[in-house]
């Protein structure tokens, strides 16, 4: 049974990694300009990047496609949204030639170029970012971090070294539902703030940022106040483009065990 198990998991990690090759020379192969980062950020999220730019529309097609996925849940400013729409229909309107022969070859250079290991002194310079920039105050890497948000330490098994980049540069404004905070204040003045895990008329469960689970009863609380906004910063003007790529390779290189 354990076997059986055993083999179950490595044929999904082995897809995991599969899905994410194909996702990563997708990437490298689109056209540099403005509204790249938001059409990672938001389409590359949930597609394979290929299967939106092998098709051809006009921008009122885009723009119905565009406002199709956030029916279904894509995340996105107004103002991010029309940059994916003007990105796709300039570089993938009814008149664009359709990708060239060279390009899955040009993608699969650009692809391993990014999978080269990073040096010690990049390793080395991307922890101190982490540290400075206080990332594991939300996030945790391995064992050391905060249970707030999204674990990091895999993340690279799904995203890309420009996707990891683009959330750095424009986070997405709304967390998805199992990352939602709350802020809880008794009436003695007390204030709690965990990771959301259930609410209702009776008590607030919710897990704090170092892992303890907390049960409050509802009764007699001043305040709950449940968090749907992303407190995500954006590190445009506040790290270095270079530092910013750095870290994004890092990050990129974390693959879990």
């Amino acid at each position: 049974m354990k076997q059986k198990h055993r083999a179950i998991r490595m044929f999904r990690m082995g897809s995991i990694f599969c899905l994410a090759s194909t996702f990563v020379a997708s990437a490298q192969s689109l056209p540099t300009g403005s509204g790249r980062a938001e059409f990672q950020s938001i389409c590359g999220s949930c597609h394979a990047l290929n299967i939106v730019t092998d098709q051809r529309r006009t921008r009122a097609e885009w723009a119905g496609l565009i406002n199709d996925m956030v029916s279904r849940g894509a995340q996105g400013s107004p103002e991010e949204l029309d940059e994916v729409v003007t990105y796709l229909a300039t570089n993938f309107g009814k008149n664009s030639s359709l990708p060239s022969a060279a390009a899955p070859a040009q993608a699969a250079e650009a692809a391993e170029d990014q999978e080269k290991p990073l040096s010690e002194a990049e390793i080395s310079k991307a922890k101190e970012l982490v540290e400075t920039n206080k990332c594991l105050s939300c996030h945790r890497i391995g064992d050391t971090g905060s249970y707030l948000g999204p674990e990091l330490t895999d993340v690279g098994v799904t995203r890309s070294v420009d996707q990891l980049r683009a959330s750095l540069l424009s986070p997405k404004k709304e967390v998805f539902y199992e990352y939602r905070l709350v802020r809880i204040v008794t009436q003695d003045g007390k204030a709690l703030n965990g990771r959301l895990l259930n609410h209702d008329s009776y008590s607030v469960q919710f897990i704090d940022s170092s892992g303890q689970l907390e049960s409050v009863k509802t009764a007699g609380l001043r305040e709950v106040t449940i968090l749907d906004q992303n407190p995500m910063p954006s590190y445009e003007g506040k790290v270095s483009a270079d530092d910013l790529i750095t870290l994004a390779h890092y990050l990129s290189s974390l693959k879990g065990e």
